[in-house]
């Protein structure tokens, strides 16, 4: 099973996420959404197939003692076209936020374990997946009941996780100290 670390959105930011959701799944009632998986919506800092959770959880707790929550702003829509497709929630691409991920990588790479290449820095996409593994036909539907529950929004990175996947389960969790 693969494993992903997650930066969680606060409550607040993921309920503003709601009718977004809401829109993926009345366009395709098999997309994997947050809410379908039992997970907080999120940004994906990496992937990897396998790994040491022990080993990982050592640097990850390093790395959330130094990095504070993060507000980023949500500014578009995006798809990975697939197939399968995914629809996402894309962010103002910051310094910040950049660095951020950078900082991760370095302080995880230690730990030994490959992370999936188009997580990686210079390849990163950053995003917050609404719904993956939508159909084709799907698409069209779903893109435009998006659109129609679109707005521009803050959102607040305040959680750092390492999980397992699918099914989800959480392996590990921690705040971030609040942010300047």
């Amino acid at each position: 099973m693969p494993f992903a670390v997650h930066l969680d959105l606060d409550a607040r930011s993921a309920d503003a996420l709601a009718a977004l959701i809401d829109a993926v799944e009345r366009a395709d009632p098999d997309a994997m959404t947050p809410r379908r998986a039992k997970v907080a919506p999120h940004r994906s800092l990496a992937v990897y197939d396998r790994l040491v959770p022990a080993a990982v959880t050592v640097s990850l707790q390093r790395f959330a003692e130094r990095q504070p929550a993060l507000t980023i702003q949500l500014a578009s829509l995006g798809l990975f076209p697939g197939p399968p497709a995914v629809l996402f929630a894309a962010p103002v691409v910051s310094a910040e936020l950049l660095a951020l991920h950078r900082a991760y990588h370095q302080a995880t790479w230690a730990s030994g374990p490959r992370c999936w290449a188009h997580y990686l820095p210079e390849a990163w996409v950053p995003h917050v997946t609404l719904g993956e593994g939508l159909r084709l036909a799907a698409v069209p539907t779903a893109v435009r009941n998006a659109i129609a529950a679109w707005r521009p929004r803050p959102a607040v990175l305040h959680r750092i996780a390492l999980v397992r996947f699918h099914p989800v389960a959480v392996l590990w969790s921690r705040a971030l100290p609040a942010g300047p």
